[in-house]
C-alpha cells in the first residue's frame, strides 16, 4: 500500500544522543525494542513509504525542551525502528531528503510523546 502522507504516533520519548552515547548496547536494544513496540501498539495500520521522503518530528515534552542538536538526534531509535519495521526504505539522506525537528509543550507527562509526520516525494 502507497501512502503519499501518514502520521506516525507514539507515547515513548526516545532519549538523546547524550544518553545513548552513555548507554550499554543491551540497553541500547532493548529500548530500540520498547520504541518499536510503541510504534506498533500506537498506530493501527503503519503505511509503507517507497523512494524518497520528507520527515517532520515532533517530540512533545512536559518539563524543559532539548537542545536542537539533542532533539534532532533523539530520532535515532525512532528512525531504526520506522526502517525495521518497513515504514521507509532507509533513514539515510538520500530516502529521507529533509529532516525538521520540533519541540512543543504539553502540560502533563501523560500528554508527552512525539509524532513523526512523512510525505512521500514524487
Amino acid at each position: 500500500m502507497m501512502v503519499k502522507t501518514a502520521t506516525i504516533r507514539g507515547t515513548i520519548l526516545p532519549p538523546g544522543p547524550n544518553v545513548l552515547l552513555r548507554m550499554h548496547w543491551s540497553k541500547r536494544r532493548r529500548k530500540q525494542e520498547e520504541i518499536k513496540l510503541d510504534i506498533l501498539a500506537n498506530n493501527y495500520v503503519l503505511p509503507v513509504f517507497e523512494g524518497q521522503v520528507e520527515v517532520v518530528y515532533t517530540r512533545y515534552y512536559c518539563r524543559l525542551p532539548m537542545d536542537w542538536d539533542n532533539a534532532a538526534g533523539s530520532f535515532k531509535l525512532l528512525g531504526d525502528g520506522l526502517v525495521e519495521l518497513g515504514v521507509i526504505e532507509d533513514d539515510n539522506p538520500n530516502i529521507v531528503v529533509r529532516f525538521e525537528p520540533q519541540q512543543e509543550k504539553v502540560a502533563k507527562v501523560k500528554e508527552a510523546g512525539y509524532t513523526v509526520e512523512i510525505t512521500a516525494l514524487d
